[in-house]
């Protein structure tokens, strides 16, 4: 017994730090997620223009700050000269606010033009100098997220469930591993459209507590730790090959993730009955209807999405919520091992609004409306092939 409790001890002091889980009322308390949003024109966008412009080199010459205040008159000034016209990318169908990533800043490039060339090749994949710094930090925090794990691993065995029956605490280290890693290597996500996303999540919706059906296109490996960054309460609905992956799978296997195995019925049954539940018992569900990650970067047409999940939110009445990611494959495409780049404001998340599900509808109609919402929100370079 006084080895568990110094076990417990331990295992709770050393990840304090990092994978802290602060408790209200009984319930965890989840804060605002830490991402840029696009209303306005931020940092970030003001300091790739400069770069851009050829402006960020002068100022740091004539000791002036890079910010958006001190730099605006300078990149109207490089607009003018270079006749660059100003972009403001439309926002979500029905959405009651646009994307504005600048009021007065040109877009970053098209995510399938940067790609940076590799500085090596590790069994055939891509790797760059940025890689193995993100893999740094990567492993430095994905130590105190295996920590943390492990805590909440045995204090649910000791309770036997009775604390945190649903192991959102594990969701929680998930959540942290991804914001501290993201953060810590210039990659976190602008965010539009928060007003479609329910309050439990980080949004403004008042969606009266109800559970949602997260959908995104996947482009890239990073599509999981930057979409984390928009969710609060919620299970992956993932493939089982994810939960043999060190540090990750034991997160989605211990936090009772769905995880489908395709090749097995009973699996497929297994994991939609699973996730059936979970909506029922009001906890929101993130997938990826392609199935695997995009080898072009490119959204898959409608009738290669695969229907499970379509069918859970029917099933459960659960409304679903279309998500577009941008810019994560140019940071790390299917033939790079680790990230090619930091983020540079490539990375944007943009949230379209709900869609009601009811039982008449069909998986194949409710499927095709997420669809359209999330490739209105993709780049040229994006867009599924006719």
């Amino acid at each position: 017994g006084s080895q568990i409790i110094m076990f417990i001890a331990t295992s709770t002091l050393l990840p304090l730090s990092v994978f802290s889980v602060p408790l209200s009322g009984g319930h965890l308390a989840r804060a605002r997620p830490s991402v840029a949003t696009s209303d306005v024109a931020t940092p970030v966008s003001h300091t790739w223009a400069a770069n851009h412009h050829g402006i960020s080199n002068r100022l740091r010459a004539s000791r002036s700050t890079l910010s958006p205040g001190g730099i605006q008159g300078s990149i109207n000034r490089a607009q003018e000269t270079a006749k660059v016209k100003t972009v403001t990318t439309p926002g979500s169908a029905g959405s009651s606010r646009d994307m504005k990533l600048s009021s007065a800043v040109a877009t970053p490039p098209a995510a399938d033009t940067a790609v940076r060339r590799a500085n090596a090749k590790v069994f055939g994949y891509d790797v760059t100098r940025f890689g193995a710094y993100f893999m740094a930090h990567a492993l430095v925090y994905g130590f105190f997220w295996y920590m943390s794990l492990l805590k909440w691993l045995t204090i649910s065995w000791i309770t036997k469930d009775k604390f945190d029956a649903d192991r959102h605490a594990m969701d929680r280290s998930s959540y942290l591993w991804a914001k501290r890693t993201l953060g810590a290597t210039g990659c976190y996500p602008v965010v539009t459209g928060l007003e479609n996303l329910p309050v439990e999540h980080g949004g403004t919706l008042d969606n009266e507590g109800k559970p949602v059906m997260i959908v995104a296109n996947h482009a890239s490996w990073m599509d999981v730790p930057v979409i984390r960054q928009i969710t609060g309460k919620c299970k992956f609905l993932a493939k089982k090959d994810l939960g043999s992956i060190p540090i990750l799978g034991t997160s989605l296997r211990w936090g009772h993730h769905p995880l489908v195995d395709r090749s097995d019925k009973r699996s497929t049954v297994k994991s939609f009955r699973q996730g059936v539940d979970w909506l029922k018992k009001g906890v929101s569900l993130v997938t990826f209807p392609e199935g695997t990650r995009s080898v072009d970067g490119r959204f898959s047409s409608p009738e290669n999405l695969k229907g499970g999940a379509f069918k859970m939110a029917i099933y459960s009445g659960a409304r679903v919520v279309p998500v577009s990611i941008v810019g994560t494959y140019d940071i790390m495409p299917k033939s790079a091992l680790l990230p090619l780049r930091p983020s540079e404001g490539r990375i944007q998340i943009i949230i379209h609004p709900p869609i009601d599900t009811h039982k008449e509808m069909s998986e194949e109609d409710l499927a095709l409306m997420t669809h359209k919402l999330i490739a209105s929100g993709l780049p040229a370079s994006q867009q599924p092939l006719p």
